[in-house]
């Protein structure tokens, strides 16, 4: 199965959606030439969001979906023709599975993988999309703390395309932490949004990428953290008088 749903009968009008919340391979690829502590780095996957999204969807009482493979094997969050999709290095890591790839192998992933998890949110997402009630759609990553040598001083990011309304909203009450909150910030969703873009932008819901720092996330206490920040925060912003009134941005 290329996905897993978690609380599928939560009530409240939210759904969250992770496509980086696995590093698993399976045997037939060969680790795509790797090494098992290759596959713990941040390149396979986005280390400690899958636990948050868990936590945050029961706490909330809302579905959330979460990939169930590897972003090296195709990345659920790029478009079908954009670069990247299947990554042939990442951070300095050369993916060997991944050279040189026929057009037949890149089909299979992409049938075996990709669609069947963008397919299974759409409909999930289409349970809650019901008498012109639009829900909040929120998507979960989790980024590595240095990257080319930089280190990245923004505790979470939010990242939006053309409306930045909820993204405006999370960010103010982040901060209110004492957290340094990037805007569009350590990436930019008008360049990388693509899952946001598929299942709430498309149809005029209102969404919101959020991205938390890794090292925020390396033990259970740093999860249990956020787990309770980001649903305290969702479920405010849920019960907001403006948000209760919005049926499509």
């Amino acid at each position: 199965m290329a996905f897993e749903i978690i609380n599928p009968q939560g009530k409240a009008n939210i759904v969250l959606i992770c496509e980086h919340a696995s590093n698993h391979i399976p045997d037939e690829f060969e680790n795509l030439g790797l090494s098992d502590e290759q596959l713990k780095l941040h390149i396979a996957w986005d280390i400690g969001i899958g636990a948050v999204t868990k936590n945050v969807a029961r706490i909330i009482d809302a579905p959330a979906i979460l990939a169930r493979f590897s972003r090296l094997l195709i990345d659920a969050n790029r478009a079908i023709e954009q670069d990247g999709l299947i990554p042939r290095s990442s951070d300095g890591h050369n993916i060997s599975g991944n050279q040189n790839l026929s057009e037949d192998e890149i089909t299979s992933r992409i049938n075996r993988f990709y669609m069947p998890f963008h397919d299974a949110a759409e409909k999930l997402i289409a349970t809650k999309a019901k008498n012109d009630q639009a829900p909040l759609i929120f998507n979960l990553h989790s980024f590595t703390p240095t990257m080319n040598g930089f280190d990245r001083p923004w505790h979470a990011g939010m990242l939006w395309n053309r409306d930045n309304r909820l993204a405006a909203e999370v960010q103010k009450r982040l901060e209110s932490y004492g957290c340094t909150v990037g805007d569009n910030l350590p990436y930019s969703g008008q360049d990388l949004f693509h899952t946001m873009n598929t299942h709430g932008d498309r149809h005029g819901y209102p969404h919101l990428g959020i991205e938390i720092r890794q090292d925020e996330l390396e033990t259970e206490t740093g999860i249990e953290k956020w787990s309770r920040i980001l649903a305290k925060e969702i479920e405010t912003i849920r019960e907001l008088p403006e948000m209760s009134q919005i049926k499509k941005f």
